[in-house]
């Protein structure tokens, strides 16, 4: 080899730019990097942000005419979910952020999953159920896929992946996330646990 100092001492710029090659063109691999990061904390779902913000106080309600279709092609208005606690994620199969969150946000629901006055609502931003309720399965998620049926406000979901929104039995938003976040942590639990409902 006529150069092999300069291969040397350029390796690692190749491996790096390799890595970022990787990452730019895979999903899954930024999708690993993400879930790796969330186990550092620095993606917790800051609760206490939300209640210095006011979101606990907020006034705004889920609106009368906000309707999803499920799977299976079943309606439900969210107007009509009054007594229950909501937890609401908007998503697609394409986004690497919300894949990474996925894991946690299933860990929580097995945690939730007995108490049938918490409803987990994960709505496919893409309106594509069936590629959606494929992913569920080969990724062994339990959760249920939703689409909208009808607008959804801005102050639900304003097009930004993912968006994540709690809403309270009597059906406020006491949570609103834009953004990779970990629901797998023991405030977060905490917090869902909190709501008056049995």
């Amino acid at each position: 080899m006529k150069y092999p100092h300069i291969i040397k001492s350029n390796f690692g710029f190749i491996i790096t730019m390799i890595l970022l090659g990787t990452l730019y063109l895979n999903a899954d691999a930024r999708t690993y990097l993400m879930r790796g990061l969330m186990k550092t904390g620095l993606y917790k779902a800051n609760i206490e942000t939300q209640r210095a913000e006011g979101m606990t106080n907020n006034t705004w309600k889920v609106p009368a005419g906000v309707t999803l279709r499920d799977a299976r092609g079943k309606e439900i208005q969210l107007a009509d979910q009054r007594g229950k606690l909501l937890f609401i994620n908007f998503w697609t199969t394409w986004c690497p952020p919300c894949r990474a969150e996925m894991p946690s946000i299933n860990k929580l629901h097995s945690k939730l999953k007995d108490n049938k006055n918490i409803l987990f609502i994960m709505i496919d931003a893409d309106g594509k159920p069936l590629s959606a309720q494929k992913f569920m399965k080969r990724k062994k998620f339990d959760l249920p896929v939703y689409t909208a049926a009808s607008s959804i406000p801005v102050e639900m979901f304003d097009g930004n992946l993912p968006t994540t929104l709690v809403v309270s039995p009597q059906g406020k938003i006491v949570f609103h996330h834009t953004g990779l976040a970990d629901y797998n942590h023991p405030d977060f639990l905490q917090f869902m646990q909190s709501f008056d409902i049995r």
